[in-house]
């Protein structure tokens, strides 16, 4: 899922549950693996989101220790430190990330640092207890690729400090039948300030200060039944929060006497979910997902009461030993959540049902693909998914809650080839369209945007350890951009080539691992509008505009990173 684009809150769900399920083991536990918002490009952090293998086969009473570090242009650097062990029925990790890096232009800069500590205790072979808190400080400019290279705030920032606390639990009842549970607490708040500039066209200066204090919790039952014909899940969360805050304005229209508006506000969220899955073997090589979740949602920003069923229906098919295809039709409620997990099902027959975007927006989603074998060395596959939403604003003009309409597609093709065990090569095409409806366009000011998108990699593994890789990645893009009205708005489109490259080394007895990697090896300028991105209503005006994944550097970027375990 790291790689694919928004599917942050999977990535992490995902992890909660293997956590839950999971026995005692010395596995160290990254503080920046259950983090769907890091909002650095891919790789360039210190660690990357799997284990690298480095794990025992064989479970012993131990400790371990796992770092990682990284050192790159632009004043980069970065640390991740976990020390975990295992004694007997006990089982705790304790890491810490930090991530600096000036950026690659002006305010591009962010710092951030994550820290946590994880325990779990086996009661008996059935049942198991675990405690995990997590403390997050983000200071970050204006970190988003428009398709304008000019365009970008010089004062933005933004600062978070987030606590979270979870407790989680989990019994097995029989072989086939497990109940698991997590209470998850969350305390943070959020700042950002902004310093317009003045220009010819404007008459006046303004500050804007926007600050909100969130705390709340989000607590979630389920219950897992499996046979050698059927599965079923089932499930409840309860989510609530309240936030408070206030937003500040400055006008300048004489520089030594300000006239600042303060606006206070307050809000309540109250979300509750319950959902059922089976997961149907009939015939044999047929799997069918039949389900269906309710959500029950009120307050909010926008002060929301919105009650909505969700049917879901998947069907994964294998014709032949070596072929599978996969369809899915569901409607979603975008969950409001804690740390951006949840224990419900992340997908319907392998499509994404989660996805960072404004509270209370409904999607129906359809999806269907084919994987295909064509050999013990030869992989590949097709995949079309396609979301229709309906995304909740307030209507300046009447004061009244409205909709918009937003329409997602994304077409996927890859063909994987390792002809030797030493040497892998793949090629991928990406077709991604995003269109938005005026007068909601979220704060990135497109209303379309179509991406043709091909990275073709090749990667060479000597036994010895030694390792290389060079990837090409082709991009054609054009729509939309700058619309602040439905009749403005700029067209334009470019093509490029991004070339990346890394050589590595891996030390003996699965000791680390050893990489000096160069993104945008020739140095190449373009546009580009990412696409990976989280837009963040924080109500009353105030929108956060991220990227969750950043795929490809804008300049030349050299990176060393080094991974070493005991």
């Amino acid at each position: 899922y790291a790689n694919l684009p928004r599917h942050g809150i999977a990535r992490a769900s995902e992890l909660l549950q293997s956590q839950l399920l999971q026995p005692i083991n010395v596995t160290p536990v990254p503080p920046s693996l259950a983090e769907s918002s890091l909002f650095i490009l891919e790789g360039a952090g210190p660690s990357d989101p799997s284990f690298n293998e480095f794990n025992p086969l064989f479970l012993r009473n131990r400790l371990a220790l796992q770092a990682s570090g990284i050192v790159g242009e632009n004043d980069s650097f970065g640390d991740e430190i976990v020390q975990s062990g295992v004694w007997g029925r006990m089982s705790y990790s304790i890491g810490q990330f930090h991530y600096e890096t000036d950026g690659f232009r002006k305010n591009n800069d962010q710092d951030q640092d994550i820290y946590n500590a994880f325990a779990q205790v086996a009661l008996s072979h059935k049942t198991s207890i675990q405690a995990e808190y997590r403390y997050t400080d983000q200071e970050i400019g204006d970190l988003l690729l428009r398709f304008e290279p000019t365009d970008f705030s010089t004062s933005l920032k933004e600062e978070s400090r987030n606590r979270t606390f979870r407790i989680g639990f989990h019994h097995a009842f029989t072989p086939r039948s497990d109940l698991i549970a997590s209470v998850i607490y969350y305390d943070g708040d959020f700042d950002t300030y902004q310093f317009y500039e003045k220009t010819e066209d404007l008459y006046f200066d303004m500050d804007s200060d926007f600050g909100i204090d969130t705390n709340g919790y989000m607590a979630e039952i389920q219950h897992l039944f499996h046979s050698s014909r059927f599965r079923v899940i089932s499930g409840l969360g309860h989510f609530n929060a309240d936030s408070k805050g206030a937003t500040s304005l400055s006008f300048y229209f004489d520089p030594d006497y300000p006239i600042v508006d303060h606006f206070p506000f307050n809000s309540h969220t109250h979300h509750i979910n319950l959902y059922g899955y089976s997961l149907i073997n009939y015939p044999k090589n047929v799997t069918w997902t039949l389900g269906a979740s309710s959500d029950f949602f009120e307050g909010g920003s926008l002060d929301l009461d919105h009650d909505q069923f969700n049917p879901k229906l998947g069907l994964t098919w294998n014709p032949f030993s070596d072929t599978t295809l996969r369809a899915a039709a569901f409607r979603t409620l975008n969950r409001t959540l804690i740390s951006n997990q949840t224990l419900e099902p992340t997908h319907v027959a392998g499509f994404n049902q989660f996805f960072d975007e404004y509270d209370g927006t409904e999607s129906w989603v359809y999806g269907v693909g084919i994987d295909q074998e064509f050999s013990s060395v030869v992989y590949g596959g097709v995949e079309f998914f396609k979301r229709d939403m309906d995304v909740p604003f307030l209507d300046t003009n009447t004061s009244k809650n409205r909709k918009s309409d937003w329409e997602e597609r994304l077409f996927r093709a890859y063909f994987y080839w390792t002809p030797y065990p030493w040497l892998s090569t793949n090629a991928e095409y990406q077709y991604e369209r995003l269109k938005r409806e005026f007068p909601l366009i979220g704060p990135e000011l497109f209303t379309k945007v179509k991406t043709h998108r091909m990275p073709l990699g090749i990667n060479f593994f000597h036994p010895s350890g030694l390792s290389a890789g060079l990837k090409a990645t082709y991009i054609d893009q054009k729509g939309k951009f700058r619309v602040i009205d439905p009749t403005g708005g700029v067209s334009d489109d470019d093509k490029f080539w991004v070339i990346d490259a890394s050589i590595g080394f891996r030390l003996p007895n699965q000791r680390g691992l050893i990489t000096i990697e160069v993104r945008n090896l020739f140095d190449e300028s373009f546009k580009f509008q990412d696409t990976d991105i989280v837009s963040i209503d924080h109500g009353y005006g105030v929108y956060s505009t991220l990227p969750l994944n950043p795929l490809i550097s804008p300049e030349r970027m050299i990176l060393a990173k080094c991974t070493l375990t005991f």
